[in-house]
């Protein structure tokens, strides 16, 4: 059942007339970013954007949008160019500037940009490629770190203090998932993944440990819960190797877990998690947000942001799903795959927007 704590508006509503008189949109080609040098030779091209960038999406023909905290805005970019093809403002920036735009992600056939705005507790759905702002989601009380669309377009998942289960348009809040001050989600065509911190062991020596539990999204029961042996904050989560791997992320290590389908008696099967994990150590960018990793190319090339640092290294402790590759020495905050060109996209809260060649996969350093 829908909480009391949540709203949801479109724009044309009378709780929403204040966002929707902010809605200043610009036509194609209003400006053009200015091209930064560089002679790193993992930049295709890179350009200042101020306004403090942070998450990034790109859509079905290639158009990059990224979210600007400081001007409430999201602009669409031509990457081939830097010609911004579209700016929308959210919030007054001299009155309201609490949007965060923490992360950017796109349905699975990109006509739609869902957007996690932080402290602002809302989330908003605009369409895509006009960047009309179709509905507000507010969750009084509630840091919005995350909303995620369910890959088959049946739900939207909104990360707050819990996790909220949407319908696909965002009107009606279908159910609250049960698992206390989530850091993390992941979500498959048939499950979703919540991290949190949970007691394990018994009751008289109780074991606090970051776990990580799996609901089926047919029927939202929990499936398993296990332990992800460590004590660390998960950052960022996402499945892949056909969802046959679930992986996480905390700012020095890369945890990548089995999912496992068992037969059962009957015709049918259920998922488990392996019991190994396997383990690389990683060295995320200071202030990286939840889209600082993405798959590129194929669902077991998985790509991340990471600083210059000491050391890594891997720990299998059973057969791998992915191969990590590292786009090392960079500040990146958000990632994004554009696999029109297999380019990435970057952010970088310093004022820059990057296009990357994707690395090779990551080796001990």
């Amino acid at each position: 059942m829908p909480t009391r704590s949540w709203r949801s508006s479109p724009t044309r509503s009378t709780s929403s007339l204040a966002l929707a008189l902010l809605l200043l949109a610009f036509g194609a080609h209003a400006a053009t970013l200015a091209p930064v040098a560089t002679k790193d030779k993992k930049v295709i091209r890179r350009w200042a954007l101020p306004g403090d960038p942070r998450g990034v999406a790109v859509g079905a023909d290639g158009t990059v949008y990224v979210g600007l905290a400081e001007s409430q805005a999201v602009i669409a970019i031509d990457p081939a160019t830097g010609a911004i093809r579209k700016r929308v403002v959210l919030d007054s920036a001299h009155i309201a500037a609490t949007k965060e735009l923490v992360t950017l992600r796109t349905n699975a056939d990109r006509t739609r940009l869902y957007i996690a705005n932080g402290s602002d507790e809302s989330a908003l759905i605009l369409s895509l490629p006009d960047l009309a702002v179709l509905r507000e989601l507010t969750m009084e009380g509630e840091m919005i770190h995350d909303v995620l669309p369910d890959p088959k377009g049946r739900y939207i998942y909104v990360l707050g203090r819990r996790v909220h289960v949407f319908d696909r348009d965002g009107r009606t809040e279908l159910r609250t998932l049960p698992v206390d001050e989530p850091m993390a989600i992941a979500a498959s065509g048939t499950t979703i993944a919540v991290f949190s911190s949970a007691d394990f062991g018994t009751a008289k020596a109780p074991v606090r440990a970051t776990s990580v539990t799996l609901f089926d999204t047919k029927t939202f029961a929990q499936i398993a819960r296990e332990p992800l042996q460590t004590q660390q904050h998960i950052e960022a989560a996402l499945f892949a190797a056909n969802d046959r791997s679930l992986l996480a992320f905390s700012r020095d290590t890369l945890f990548e877990r089995a999912v496992i389908s068992r037969p059962l008696r009957s015709s049918s099967s259920r998922l488990d998690m392996g019991e190994l994990v396997n383990t690389n150590r990683v060295c995320l960018p200071e202030g990286s947000g939840p889209q600082v990793a993405t798959l590129a190319g194929s669902d077991t090339l998985l790509v991340y942001g990471e600083r210059r640092c000491s050391a890594s290294a891997a720990f299998t402790g059973s057969p791998r799903g992915v191969t990590p590759a590292s786009l090392y020495g960079i500040s990146a905050y958000a990632l994004a795959y554009d696999a029109n060109t297999g380019t990435l996209v970057a952010t970088d809260r310093g004022g820059t927007l990057t296009v990357y060649a994707v690395p090779r996969p990551a080796v001990s350093r």
